[in-house]
């Protein structure tokens, strides 16, 4: 059972007040009171200490609900969304998932952010919190000296489903290195231990092992004079002569896990700035009754509620792998694959990173699952835990949701799957590829198969800023000197990556504008700022090479070998036999139809008799260009040594009555390229064709490649219809990219 931890009284008299101790309201606290001013953090929460997290699922009010008890868990219904959150000193750090990434550039450049927002411009923001969160990729696990067995398996996974370029290991709030048995002290003097890869990240760490903000930022905080103001829900914010007086009161919860209490009378605390970090629902929730129900900020501007998102967050579930994921084992994220793909004629961009699924998350929802519950009392047997691992998929959603109040003065969301279907539906087909990948059953959460209703743990938006937004771009309010919006709330656009480390560096950059604004110190700097060292961003990489893959792949493509056989005349006269053996890849049509020769990669061996024997070549063929012949140009090594270069020609008459001919039949030429070697200018000029029985493989090999069957089908007969007009006409064709028309109505929501 927790204990009540004593709370101290914010000081009548501040010079700021920050309300909620999250990511964004942990940096205000901290660089606010490191700048010497009067700092209170007004939290409705609980402090949360290693040990106190319960794991007792027999009681929702033991810990877990903060509706039911005063526990860890937030869980709002908003009408057309479901999002979960936490409640306590450290706000959402308590229960994410460690991950610290950056989004790419190309997430600034759509429009939403104001100017002065960049990856650049953000990089030594992040590298500061890197700094202060210490993060490293996962290592590891010093019990059995390797890596948790999911982390290799989903490499291996996506390995086999051609995108291993695009996944990485991210970096994570997470010490590592220390011994799980052994109390150090972190960077900011306060004590944690090493991690013990129980998987127990989103539960809270019983370890002390991950770097929350209650052990980093909001130490510091406290360090520099900060108070924390614990069992504090704010009611209110009023401007009263160029100052703000915030409202607040118990929460009614004894901490003890036990609600009910009388309504405790609201107390005032007046300061001459407000930053508010009470997540992008609170926050938003708060400045809308502010304007709306209790008049006191009337004047706040109309945009204030939209630009809401779930970050395109998606939840999907796989049980009964035909491989050992070790579920449990592991802090809660390892992996993010990034994928970036052409959908309908769109573009979706999102990530898939592997989730530990704990034994007492599996006890826990096992114990309040109807369906489980009922086969227990049929069956009389026991509830055994199956092995599940968790996809945990987020993305650039459209961000068009609209925060209100409801008609009890409560926060719903205004949100239409429809905008979004698209990344929804990727999302969906990605898990059920995944899963059929590994030999495993594949599900959703339960709110989407059931009631179409995303969960999203990433909420964004609804004071976005901008000059026709709510906040400037350092988050002020508009018209509002001295209240400030520090979280996500103010983030304009989903980031698609975890939001936690751009609301920590949009926050660093905008609080330390404002001390240097407000507070009269036009140099003021972090403390910390001169043992800062640029951060490694390893999804950096995979970013840029889906960017590539995206770019290759666009129009979707197809692939197909063939096999040509013949004979060549040598320079002395003699005759060597020939054989080309070639595989084409076409990654996808755009790419294909904006280049005017209209080039394919291809790769293979060619052989010559007496002279090359099965050398490996690569090179390109090039379908249909300006004269529209076919022409083929590969160089390759032979492994015992010695270049060569093999180009040659399809030339395509007009009509079709010579087409089979024609397009059967390739004038040759093979020469050795090595300038020094006595048998440099080797060369063999001749014919080779491509045989009946060559020619049905050639066939039959053809495949469309995309992201589902119904685009498979589309890019092949796209390219056959291409092909087609080449080949029976002897013309320079047109091809056909615009979106595929069956991907709509393929019905089948993974894909198959």
């Amino acid at each position: 059972m927790v204990e009540p931890v004593a709370s101290e009284a914010a000081p009548q008299q501040l010079d700021a007040v920050v309300v909620g101790s999250g990511f964004g309201g942990a940096v205000a606290a901290a660089r606010l009171a490191q700048a010497g001013l009067r700092v209170a953090v007004l939290e409705r929460g609980r402090r949360w200490a290693p040990g106190d997290f319960t794991r007792d699922v027999d009681d929702l009010r033991s810990g877990w609900s903060w509706q039911l008890g005063g526990g860890l868990y937030d869980v709002r219904w908003l009408d057309q969304m479901v999002s979960v959150q936490a409640a306590g000193w450290g706000g959402g750090s308590l229960v994410y998932a460690n991950v610290f990434a950056r989004p790419p550039q190309e997430v600034f450049e759509d429009g939403a952010w104001p100017a002065g927002y960049s990856r650049a411009a953000l990089d030594p923001y992040y590298d500061l919190a890197a700094h202060m969160l210490e993060v490293a990729p996962v290592a590891p696990d010093p019990a059995t000296g390797r890596l948790p067995r999911r982390t290799t398996a989903l490499e291996e996974v996506v390995e086999r489903m051609g995108r291993r370029a695009g996944t990485v290991r991210p970096n994570l709030a997470v010490r590592f290195r220390d011994d799980p048995d052994t109390w150090t002290p972190n960077v900011h003097g306060v004590p944690q231990r090493g991690c013990t890869f129980t998987g127990e990240c989103v539960v809270g760490c019983n370890q002390g092992a991950k770097n929350t903000l209650d052990l980093n930022y909001l130490a510091v905080a406290e360090q520099h004079g900060a108070v924390a103001v614990l069992d504090a829900e704010v009611t209110r914010i009023t401007p009263a002569d160029g100052r703000w007086t915030v409202s607040y009161r118990s929460t009614g919860h004894d901490r003890a896990g036990r609600d009910g209490r009388p309504p405790q009378p609201e107390t005032e605390v007046v300061a001459a700035q407000v930053f508010l970090a009470a997540g992008a629902v609170g926050t938003t929730e708060l400045l809308l009754r502010a304007r709306d129900v209790h008049r006191t900020l009337p004047r706040l501007p109309g945009r204030l509620g939209h630009g809401f998102s779930g970050n395109g967050d998606f939840l999907s579930f796989v049980r009964d792998s035909a491989v050992d994921l070790e579920p449990g084992h592991g802090p809660t994220i390892t992996t993010t694959t990034v994928v970036d793909a052409p959908e309908h004629g769109d573009r979706v961009w999102f990530q898939v990173q592997d989730g530990a699924y704990p034994a007492v998350v599996s006890r826990l929802l096992a114990r309040y699952d109807p369906r489980v519950r009922a086969r227990q009392l049929l069956l009389r047997t026991p509830h055994r835990p199956r092995a599940v691992l968790a996809l945990l998929m987020m993305g650039r959603d459209a961000a068009a949701g609209r925060l209100v109040l409801d008609h009890q003065g409560e926060a719903a969301v205004r949100w239409t799957n429809r905008e979004n279907r698209w990344l929804y539906r990727s999302e969906a087909r990605i898990a059920g590829t995944v899963a059929r990948v590994l030999g495993a059953r594949g599900w959703h959460a339960p709110t989407w198969t059931w009631l179409r209703k995303a969960v999203t743990v990433h909420n964004l938006g609804g004071v976005p800023m901008g000059p026709d937004g709510v906040v400037d771009e350092f988050g002020e309010v508009h018209g509002h000197p001295g209240l400030f919006v520090v979280d996500g709330a103010a983030l304009t656009a989903a980031t698609g990556v975890n939001p936690s480390a751009t609301i920590l560096a949009v926050a660093e950059r905008n609080v330390e504008h404002a001390i240097r604004r407000r507070a009269g110190a036009g140099g003021w700097r972090a403390p910390e700022w001169p043992a800062v060292r640029p951060a490694p961003a390893p999804e950096d990489e995979a970013f840029a090479l889906m960017r590539e893959r995206y770019a290759r792949t666009r129009g979707d493509g197809v692939r197909f070998e063939e096999t040509m056989a013949g004979a060549g005349t040598d320079a002395a006269g003699h005759r060597r036999r020939v054989e080309l053996v070639l595989s084409a890849d076409l990654p996808g049509l755009a790419a294909f139809a904006a280049d005017p020769d209209h080039r394919l990669e291809v790769v293979g061996s060619l052989h010559v008799e007496g002279l090359a024997d099965r050398v490996p070549v690569t090179g390109a063929l090039g379908l249909f260009g300006p004269s529209a012949a076919m022409r083929y140009e590969l160089t390759g090594v032979a492994p015992e040594g010695g270049s060569w270069r093999a180009v040659g020609t399809k030339r395509r008459r007009a009509g079709p009555l010579s087409a089979l001919h024609d397009l059967t039949t390739l004038a040759l030429s093979v020469e050795r390229l090595d300038p020094a070697s006595e048998r440099a200018g080797e060369r063999v000029e001749g014919v080779v064709r491509i045989g009946p029985a060559a020619l049905l493989r050639l066939v039959l090999s053809l495949r469309g490649q995309g992201f589902t069957r119904a685009r498979r089908t589309v890019a092949l007969a796209r390219f056959v219809a291409f092909f087609a007009r080449g080949a029976l006409l002897g013309v320079v064709p047109a091809v056909r990219t615009g979106p595929p028309g069956l991907d709509a109505v393929t019905g089948d929501p993974l894909g198959r």
